[in-house]
């Protein structure tokens, strides 16, 4: 943990996180970040011996839920949304939602993780609302990667840009961090 924070921290010694930040980070190091012998911190705790069917299973789904580019199909406030994923296009999912869905117009674009039910689909851990200046901000840096690693520009490479680039958006995302990388570049 200490190794990934520092790795996405990097050059920001003076700066203080506040609470949305640190939900990014967080959520960067368990659901995305490579562990130096493979999988991630949120895969690796699905095969702990020690915990029960129920808790293995929230596990499971937990780290499942990938950060996708969603675009919101429509909502009722305080109780569900409906998103489609655009990288990978496909079905609208209703997903329960007691705050986000309180708080977007359709047509707008987020950066969030959907987690499987029961009951129903979520939004699990922090997510981005995209402005026009962050949206392009994104298209730029996922264009970055699908140039530099000769991702097709159909869905299939924006979706495996955007898991390449995870890092990078998560910097994007935090607004303590977002200074540090103003015009984010592939690495």
């Amino acid at each position: 943990m200490r190794d990934a924070f520092a790795e996405i921290t990097s050059g920001s010694a003076d700066r203080v996180l506040g609470e949305l930040d640190v939900q990014l980070v967080g959520s960067w190091m368990f659901n995305d970040r490579q562990l130096p012998d493979g999988g991630t911190a949120a895969e690796r705790c699905t095969g702990r011996d020690d915990l029960p069917a129920g808790e293995r299973d929230v596990a499971r789904r937990i780290a499942a839920a990938r950060l996708r580019l969603l675009r919101v199909v429509g909502a009722m406030p305080g109780r569900w949304i409906d998103l489609c994923d655009v990288a990978v296009g496909g079905e609208v999912v209703r997903a329960i939602s007691h705050d986000v869905s309180r708080h977007v117009r359709q047509y707008a674009l987020l950066v969030g993780r959907l987690m499987d039910g029961p009951p129903a689909p979520t939004l699990w851990g922090p997510v981005g609302f995209l402005t026009r200046q962050s949206g392009g901000e994104l298209r730029e840096l996922l264009q970055t990667y699908i140039d530099a690693r000769g991702f097709d520009d159909a869905a299939g490479g924006l979706a495996a840009a955007m898991h390449a680039a995870l890092r990078e958006i998560t910097v994007m995302l935090a607004p303590a961090l977002r200074t540090l990388n103003a015009s984010p570049k592939a690495a």
